[in-house]
C-alpha cells in the first residue's frame, strides 16, 4: 500500500466495520457503560468493567466523530452515556476513581490505582470537550485535589497502588496523567491543568529519562532512580514513542523547547526497539539495547505511527525519510492485527514467531488504534 491507500483503508474500516459494531454490541443498553470485551463473534463478554475502558471509549467515539467515521448522534449518545456511567459507578467521595465494577454496576475492585486516575481525568476532558458541563470540570478538579492530598511523592509525582495497598513508582501512569493534563490544557485555560502538565514534564525530563543513555525507564524507587537488574533497567519502545508524541503537543501549547529530547527518544526507540525485517516494535527492552521481550503487542505499533508522522512535520524534507518509513512500516504491521475473523476487531499480540492467538478483542485497544489512524490520516501526506 501507499500512504493514500492506507488512509482510505483506515477510514473505510472505521466507518463500515468498527463503529457499527462497537456502537451496537459494545454498549450495554440495559446497565449503561461500554462493554469490556467482544468475542470474535461480536458478542459482549460477561466480565468486570474497568474505569479506563469507559474513558478510552469516550475518546474513541469523539475521535471517530472528528474523523467523520461515525455520526454525531451515535457519538454523542456513546460519549454521554459513557461519562455518566464512569462518574456514577466509579468516582468516590474522595475524588478518586476505583478500578472496576461488575456488569450490574456494583464495585469489583476498589483500588484507586494511578493508571485509573489518569484515564478518568482523560475521559472527563474528552466529555467536557464535547459538552462543557461544569460538573465534568468539577469532578476532574476533585480528582486532582485527591492526588495532591493523598498520593504525592516527596521527589515529585504520585504513588502507584496495587490491590493490597503496596506502593510502587512507575513512569507509565504519569505519562497518561501528562496526556490528561494536555487534554485539559487544549480546551481550558484553568492554570491547574498547566501546573500539572509542567510538573509532569519536568519529572520526565529530570527523573524518568536516564541522563547517561537518554532512555526513559519504567520502574523506579521513591527517589525516581531506575530499578536495575544486573546493572540494567527496563524500558518500552512504545512508551518512548508515546512520550515523544506528547512532548510535541506540550511544546505546541507552552512554547517550551523540548524538540531535541523527543526526537532522541523516538530515534533511539526506532533504531534499537524495532525489528526492520519483521517491521515490528518490541514490547520490552533492556537499557543496554537488548530485547527483553521479542513479542509485539498492537499498541507499540500505534504509538510508533503517531509519533513518526507528527515528528516528521518538525524536520526538513531531507530528514523525513526515517520517520515516514517508520510510520508506513508500523501501519502495515498494525493492519495485520486487524485481520480478524469478524471485521471491526483486532488481535492483541503477535508472538516472536509471527503468529496471532486469542478469540476476543479488548475495548480498551481502540483508543490506541484510532489515535494512530487519526494522526496518520491527518499528517502523513
Amino acid at each position: 500500500m501507499n500512504p493514500s491507500q492506507r488512509i482510505e483503508f483506515s477510514k473505510n474500516w472505521l466507518t463500515n466495520d468498527v463503529f457499527p459494531l462497537w456502537s451496537g454490541k459494545g454498549i450495554d443498553r440495559k446497565n449503561g457503560g461500554f462493554e469490556e470485551n467482544l468475542t470474535f463473534e461480536g458478542e459482549p463478554m460477561d466480565m468486570p468493567r474497568r474505569a479506563m475502558v469507559q474513558s478510552r471509549q469516550i475518546y474513541s467515539f469523539l475521535t471517530g466523530l472528528r474523523m467523520n467515521t461515525v455520526s454525531k448522534d451515535v457519538a454523542t449518545f456513546a460519549v454521554n452515556q459513557g461519562v455518566r456511567y464512569m462518574i456514577d459507578k466509579f468516582q468516590q467521595p474522595s475524588g478518586a476513581f476505583i478500578y472496576s465494577v461488575l456488569p450490574d454496576g456494583t464495585p469489583k475492585s476498589m483500588n484507586p490505582d494511578l493508571y485509573t486516575q489518569a484515564f478518568a481525568l482523560f475521559g472527563l476532558a474528552q466529555a467536557y470537550q464535547m459538552d462543557p458541563k461544569p460538573e465534568y470540570k468539577t469532578r476532574a478538579k476533585d480528582l486532582v485535589k485527591y492526588l495532591y492530598r493523598e498520593r504525592s511523592v516527596k521527589a515529585g509525582g504520585f504513588t502507584e497502588l496495587d490491590e493490597k495497598g503496596n506502593i510502587s513508582y512507575k513512569s507509565n501512569p504519569h505519562m497518561h496523567m501528562f496526556e490528561s493534563a494536555i487534554a485539559w490544557m487544549q480546551i481550558d485555560k484553568d492554570q491547574e491543568w498547566w501546573k500539572l502538565g509542567d510538573e509532569l514534564a519536568t519529572l520526565a525530563l529530570t527523573k524518568f529519562i536516564d541522563s547517561q543513555t537518554g532512555i526513559l525507564g519504567e520502574y523506579f524507587d521513591e527517589n525516581w532512580n531506575p530499578l536495575r537488574e544486573n546493572g540494567k533497567f527496563v524500558y518500552e519502545p512504545g512508551h518512548q514513542f508515546e512520550w515523544s508524541w506528547l512532548f510535541s503537543l506540550y511544546q505546541d501549547l507552552t512554547g517550551k523547547d523540548c524538540k531535541a529530547v523527543r526526537h532522541k527518544l523516538f530515534l533511539s526507540a526506532d533504531k534499537h526497539g524495532t525489528d526492520p525485517v519483521r517491521k515490528i516494535a518490541f514490547d520490552e527492552m533492556w537499557s543496554d539495547f537488548t530485547p527483553k521481550l521479542t513479542s509485539s503487542r498492537f499498541w507499540p505499533q500505534g504509538e510508533r505511527i503517531k509519533a513518526a508522522v507528527r515528528l516528521a512535520t518538525e524536520v526538513p524534507a531531507s530528514d523525513q525519510a526515517v520517520y515516514h518509513k517508520a510510520a508506513d512500516d508500523a501501519m502495515d504491521t498494525l493492519f495485520k492485527f486487524l485481520a480478524t475473523p469478524k471485521k471491526g476487531m483486532w488481535y492483541d499480540q503477535l508472538s516472536a514467531q509471527d503468529t496471532f492467538s486469542g478469540n476476543f478483542s479488548k475495548s480498551s485497544s481502540l483508543y490506541h488504534i484510532i489515535n494512530a489512524l487519526e494522526e496518520y490520516v491527518n499528517l502523513r501526506n
